[in-house]
This record gives structure tokens, C-alpha cells and sequence, in this order.
């Protein structure tokens, strides 16, 4: 599981970089001008929390390797459910397809959900070390 994590990680890692230097060079591109203050924030909300929780992978590869749990596991499939679901849906679903009504926007909050949670499962498997 280490060089699956350490592989998402860098699959991640640069995917975030990558989307980053998009919405800052080609989101004007895609969004309307009366709309693109709001979608540059939510583009720097995205790319802070999808960087921000791939580092936190890392860290769960790196204690992964050194003792191996379920929680951290746990911990590593809700931090990448939650960059999928929060980074990608705020990403997809709201500045590039432009959809801020119906239960598809239910994805992002659904992925902060994931981000919380990955942290919480974080302390129980600190809690859980033998």
C-alpha cells in the first residue's frame, strides 16, 4: 500500500499543480467576465485544499510505511475521495460546467465531508498505534 499511496500522491500532486496554472492562465478563457471573480475564488479555495490534503496523503504514505493501519488507510481513501469531491467538484462541476443548482453540487460538499473526516480517521489511528 506505501508505493500506492506515494504514487497517488504524486499523481495528485501534479494534478494540482497542473489545474493551478490553468484556472490562473485559462480560466478567463472559459467564464464569463461578470463571473470570473467568483470563479478565480473558487479556484484558489480548490487548489489550496486539493494541495494542502495531498501533502496530507504524503504524510499518510510516509506513517503507512513505518506501521501499517486500517485507519490510516481509512485515512489516505477519505483525504482523495475528499480532493475528487471537493477540489474536483468545485473544479468540474462549478466554475468549468457553470451548474450551481440540483444534487450534483452535492459532490463538494460530500468531499469536505471526506477532507474532515480523513483527519478524524488520522487521530484514531494515532490513538490505535501499538
Amino acid at each position: 500500500m506505501f508505493r500506492f499511496w506515494i504514487t497517488l500522491t504524486g499523481l495528485l500532486g501534479a494534478l494540482g499543480v497542473a489545474v493551478a496554472a490553468w484556472s490562473a492562465h485559462g480560466l478567463p478563457a472559459f467564464v464569463p467576465p461578470e463571473q470570473l471573480p467568483l470563479a478565480l475564488e473558487r479556484a484558489r479555495s480548490a487548489s489550496l485544499h486539493h494541495m494542502l490534503h495531498t501533502l496530507a496523503l504524503f504524510g499518510v504514505a510516509l506513517w503507512y510505511r513505518q506501521q501499517p493501519s486500517l485507519w490510516l488507510n481509512l485515512a489516505g481513501t477519505l483525504f482523495t475521495l475528499g480532493i475528487l469531491g471537493f477540489a474536483g467538484g468545485l473544479y468540474l462541476i462549478r466554475i468549468i460546467a457553470g451548474i450551481h443548482h440540483g444534487a450534483i453540487i452535492q459532490i463538494v460538499p460530500f468531499g469536505g465531508f471526506c477532507l474532515i473526516f480523513g483527519w478524524l480517521a488520522l487521530v484514531v489511528a494515532a490513538w490505535r498505534r501499538p
